[in-house]
């Protein structure tokens, strides 16, 4: 027996004992069968055919095992069919394959402009559970949509059911523009799953925001009379550029007593452990034990030295009594290039430290987008522009070359390869014109014989360098 296929060209039938079939719902040969349907080079044509046909239903496994292997055309086949018209199935399929699926581009080429044309047709809430599908994508047509959607729900009546999934994923698109729209619906007195889930919109897109605007909203929110609310806040606040500094005034309001806690913890600073380079023999620098020491009396905590050229400091008890009370170390590298200490010696660190109990790792100095700010405005200061050159030390890699170039596009000048330990400064790498013209900065935080021979001070000697790395390491949590 013949039955025509609802969308295949004039004359096309297919047998209907060619149409696949699916196991039994929980069945292993259902989850082989759904596994072998994601594997590239399986063909799918007789599965579209069977659900566009409506001889196989639109079952959520089968549509996530699907869905990274679909292209354009056979999804808009899908969606224009009998199997497109209920949109429940899709939105449950796509919340399980889209988060690891969106950001490939097959995926976005086959799926964002079908489901923003099915959201712009649909009405009610069809539409919204189309716009949830299209907006894991991000782009600027969907934060449209996602805006307009928003705006005819909110003068229709509010639905939560329908907005609340909106606006987390307004978030995602990270558009600054949509920061104030998804500060007011959180402090607006609205549904208290809208004002979460514009809050959670904040969250996900939170270093794309306005800090200072954002940073005085969140404090308003920390009072909420919604302690989930406002706790969300408070960690919103913290996560913030100065976010310790922005969490102090807080002390002086009235607060939840679950939020006073939560405000308690995150001021609660851990003891840090400073990595640096040190010198032979496990000696570190006077200016780096000054800068550890200046830092352990304005946090009030513990901050250990630990050099690469060094075993493993031993902590002492009150280190080891404040990283119990603040529930771990934050471990901070204080080096300048991507090197093979950055990739190597610092993971070895890291793993040495996570053995002795909970650790939080931030980047290394170099990567920091406030230092290479601060290393801009320094050249800038010196008055040398774009014949200045940073010497640092020999480098490979295709890592460590692309660190080079953004360092040279972000402070105007350019990165030269020079020993430390070099006596011989000659060109390219050092023009004997540069020599004492104030144009040449070794990248080193410390006094070393690349600073002596070049009579420089170091990164540290300079006040704008060593305030900025003062204040960010002030403000770690």
């Amino acid at each position: 027996m013949l039955k025509p296929d609802v969308r295949a060209p004039v004359g096309r039938v297919i047998p209907t004992d060619a149409w696949p079939a699916l196991a039994a719902a929980g069945s292993d040969q259902r989850w082989r069968q759904l596994q072998h349907l994601r594997r590239e080079g399986v063909a799918l044509e007789s599965w579209i055919d069977a659900l566009v046909s409506g001889s196989m239903r639109p079952d959520v496994d089968l549509l996530a095992a699907l869905w990274g292997r679909l292209e354009r055309d056979a999804v808009e086949r899908l969606l224009g069919s009998e199997a497109g018209v209920d949109p429940q199935p899709w939105l449950a399929a796509g919340l399980i394959a889209l988060p690891s699926l969106a950001a490939w581009p097959a995926v976005r080429a086959a799926w964002l402009a079908p489901l923003l044309h099915r959201s712009s047709m649909a009405l009610g809430p069809a539409a919204s559970s189309w716009l949830q599908l299209a907006g894991h994508f991000r782009d600027p047509a969907v934060a449209e949509q996602l805006r307009l959607q928003l705006q005819r729900g909110y003068a229709a009546g509010l639905d939560p059911p329908a907005l609340q999934p909106l606006l987390p994923l307004l978030g995602l698109q990270r558009a600054s523009q949509d920061a104030c729209l998804l500060q007011q619906w959180a402090l607006a007195p609205l549904p208290r799953e809208l004002r979460h889930a514009a809050l959670e919109g904040l969250a996900v897109g939170l270093s794309a925001w306005p800090v200072e605007a954002l940073a005085r909203d969140l404090a308003v929110l920390a009072a909420d009379l919604d302690p989930a609310l406002a706790a969300t806040a408070v960690d919103l606040l913290a996560r913030l550029p100065q976010g310790q500094r922005r969490l102090r005034p807080l002390l002086a309001q009235s607060l939840d007593p679950g939020v006073q806690r939560r405000l308690q913890r995150r001021l609660q600073r851990r003891p840090l452990v400073l990595v640096v380079h040190g010198r032979q023999g496990g000696l570190i620098p006077q200016a780096l034990r000054d800068l550890a020491a200046e830092l352990e009396a304005n946090r009030g905590v513990p901050v250990l030295l630990q050099a690469l050229t060094a075993n493993p400091p031993l902590p002492c008890p009150a280190f080891q009594r404040a990283a119990q009370r603040a529930g771990g170390v934050t471990l901070v590298p204080l080096l300048l290039l991507p090197g093979s200490h950055v990739r190597l010696d610092v993971p070895a660190i890291a793993a040495h430290w996570r053995a002795r109990g909970p650790l939080r790792r931030v980047p290394f100095l170099g990567a920091w987008p406030v230092w290479q700010q601060a290393l801009t405005e320094e050249l800038v200061a010196l008055g040398c522009g774009a014949e200045a050159i940073l010497l640092h030390h020999p480098l490979e890699g295709p890592l460590a070359e692309r660190y080079l170039r953004l360092l040279e596009r972000r402070c105007g000048c350019r990165c030269a390869p020079t020993p430390y330990s070099a006596t011989d400064l000659a060109a390219p790498a050092l023009p004997s014109s540069s020599v004492g013209s104030g144009a040449v900065l070794p990248l080193a935080l410390a006094a070393n014989r690349l600073c002596e021979r070049l009579q420089v001070a170091p990164l540290l000697q300079r006040p704008r360098l060593r305030q900025v790395l003062l204040r960010q390491l002030e403000d770690l949590p």
